[in-house]
């Protein structure tokens, strides 16, 4: 079996609430073959068609193209359905520029995050909130702090546990290992607090919690 290289499994930022990363594989159980039986006349059953993998060079779009290739397409779709009646609330309100230029974009981010929520099954709905709560709360520390969280965790996770791992258990059980003490250690960056003692205090700041 070929090293698994670490920076694949860190493409994705650590769930900092419960620091589980990746499902470990089941053992399988070995089953006693069954005996052969000779039948009269067996027919050749049609092998099943392989399973399609989408990616750049079949000439699909990728999820990644699904999901981001089209934002620019998507706000001027946005636009027309809901610039013109934002601008108009917004310039019947009674306040200096600046104020209705909050306003502006508080509604709207509002309305898209409705829209987002609305669109998705609840429990689908419900992940996609929580993980955008922690994307602000760790994004709002990187910049109180100026540090960036999830680059330093890969960096120091390499520099002490490596890149490559034999098997995904030990990958598994290293991440799980280092996740543990990385997000619950104080440090000199964030003025001797843990990242999850300040990931905590942003999402209380903001009602979030």
């Amino acid at each position: 079996m070929p090293n698994l290289n670490i920076s694949d499994a860190l493409s994705m930022p650590p769930n900092c609430k419960d620091g589980s990363h990746m499902a470990t594989k089941k053992a399988s159980k070995s089953s006693p073959k069954a005996k052969k039986t000779i039948t009269k006349a067996s027919k050749k059953k049609a092998p099943a068609p392989e399973e399609h993998v989408h990616d750049e060079a079949c000439g699909c779009m990728t999820a990644t193209q699904e999901m981001f290739g089209r934002n620019a397409e998507r706000s001027y779709a946005l636009r027309d359905l809901w610039f013109e009646s934002l601008v108009e609330a917004v310039d019947h309100q009674v306040a200096p520029e600046m104020n209705k230029r909050e306003m502006f974009f508080l509604t709207l981010s509002n309305s898209i995050l409705d829209m987002m929520m609305d669109i998705l099954p609840e429990e689908v709905g419900v992940i996609l909130a929580e993980n955008i709560d922690d994307y602000l709360a760790v994004t709002l520390i990187n910049k109180k702090y100026g540090v960036d969280l999830l680059k330093s965790f890969q960096e120091e996770f390499v520099a002490k546990k490596g890149k490559e791992f034999d098997t995904d258990d030990k990958l598994a059980e290293a991440l799980a290992e280092f996740e543990e003490e990385y997000w619950n250690s104080p440090r000199k960056d964030l003025k001797g607090k843990s990242p999850n003692q300040v990931v905590e205090d942003a999402l209380k700041h903001y009602d979030l919690l």
